[in-house]
């Protein structure tokens, strides 16, 4: 029988514990590496709903990219939501590891699935971490285009339905991007640092996006949600690796969105 240990084990090879950002909670969140795995799913988030989804389709070990624990429980009052979803999971008897900023930054993770996402050329580390690593990626484009075709570039290319556009000046002209996946927008100033023309990241506040046009810098917010990307490329190493090692676990990808947000228009 397949263990948690041995799909962990090679997880930790593309995607190292030791090389998150300082302080993220990534790694095993709930149950024991010693349990068996019968089927695995991936997920961005791990929520109520995704829970549930898992119940239903036999699921007994969840790999997220978001830690489901963030902060640490100050009791298990089941009258809260989330401590009545930890006490389902441990219920149902599921195991929860999470890759987070350690996906981010590792070769061929996060920041290089959306390096290749945008399409960019000449891509190099952008935004080191205090451990020299870089958390996102710089590039290219194929062609210079304006600000405002570039938000719509970035539309497209990450298939979603809303991007926000910050910049001074829409036909600006764009060639030099970096990103950071998920919330970055507290280094926007290392973007300049890099001479960029643009920078890409989600959650950007409201007082800091006046920073940014004050500064120059054109910034593109295409929402948190577009790192759900992680869950289709770790559904398909898992694929892979279950066929190469013998696991004999079936491997599913979560279908419940767990976007917080609607884009009414």
């Amino acid at each position: 029988m397949t263990k948690v240990k041995d799909i962990v084990e090679r997880l930790r090879q593309d995607f190292p514990e030791d090389i998150a950002s300082k302080g993220d909670p990534v790694g095993m969140q709930i149950g024991s590496m010693d349990a068996d795995v019968t089927k695995v799913m991936t997920t961005l988030d791990v929520r109520p709903q995704v829970v549930e989804e898992a119940v239903k389709k036999g699921v007994n070990f969840i790999v997220s990219h978001h830690p489901v624990m963030f902060r640490p429980a100050r009791n298990l009052d089941f009258a809260n939501a989330q401590n009545a979803m930890y006490g389902n999971i441990i219920k149902n008897g599921i195991t929860v590891y999470s890759i987070h900023t350690n996906s981010d930054k590792a070769q061929n993770g996060s920041a290089d699935w959306q390096a290749e996402e945008l399409g960019l050329k000449y891509v190099e580390p952008f935004c080191l971490d205090d451990d020299g690593i870089a958390m996102g990626r710089k590039g290219k484009l194929l062609k210079p285009m304006s600000a405002y075709d570039f938000a719509y570039y970035v539309k497209d290319k990450m298939n979603i339905k809303m991007a926000r556009l910050i910049t001074a000046d829409n036909e600006k002209q764009i060639s030099t991007v970096g990103f950071i996946c998920g919330d970055g927008g507290k280094y926007w100033t290392r973007a300049l640092d890099d001479h960029l023309d643009a920078f890409i990241t989600g959650d950007v506040y409201y007082h800091v996006g006046h920073d940014m046009i004050s500064s120059g810098l054109t910034v593109v917010d295409p929402g948190h949600y577009t790192e759900k990307l992680f869950k289709y490329k770790v559904y398909d190493r898992l694929k892979k690796w279950n066929e190469e090692n013998n696991w004999n676990v079936g491997v599913e990808l979560s279908e419940v969105s767990t976007n917080p947000f609607q884009d009414l228009f």
